[in-house]
């Protein structure tokens, strides 16, 4: 069902899984995205776990097929991607919306162009790829068993959209 890598190709680790289009497939992602980056010791892994959600659901919610999700790591920056067979690409969040609504629905791009560093969605035959970065800080890997205490954290760069997705690894 997945795999991890440590970057053979020359670039950081990277790891990819191919998830039902259920229910369940939400919290599979989160369960899996979360072990991974604690696993390349990803210090403050929550955000990224809630983006890797979002995504994930609206594939499951609004996409057809099975769904992948993909995590890479270079350096400080983190790219997810998760993809499905529908080939409408989602709509770009224009900010807030007009009047309050409580409702939970339709929030999940507003989510993720909030907390990613960059983000956006690009033709993937048969059907698209939904992806972010996020810049994150690592801690040493700990040799002791322990698990590593969390850094001060990486100022994300200014957010915004790009359509033609994040550079090739």
């Amino acid at each position: 069902m997945g795999n991890a890598a440590d970057g053979a190709d020359g670039g950081g680790p990277d790891a990819a899984w191919d998830l039902p289009a259920q229910a369940h497939a939400a919290s599979r992602a989160r369960d899996l995205t979360a072990r991974t980056l604690r696993d390349w010791h990803v210090t403050d892994p929550a955000d990224i776990v809630l983006m890797v959600d979002e995504l994930v659901t609206n594939a499951v919610v609004h996409g057809t097929g099975p769904v992948r999700l993909a995590l890479r790591l270079d350096g400080a920056l983190l790219t997810a991607e998760v993809s499905d067979a529908h080939p409408a690409a989602p709509a770009v969040p224009g900010g807030p919306p007009r009047v309050l609504d409580w409702s939970e629905a339709g929030r999940g791009l507003l989510l993720v162009a909030a907390l990613a560093t960059a983000f956006g969605a690009r033709p993937r035959p048969p059907g698209k790829t939904v992806w972010f970065t996020r810049r994150v800080t690592t801690a040493p890997a700990d040799t002791t068993g322990d698990t590593a205490a969390p850094g001060d954290g990486a100022v994300p760069a200014p957010r915004r959209p790009e359509p033609d997705g994040p550079p090739a690894p």
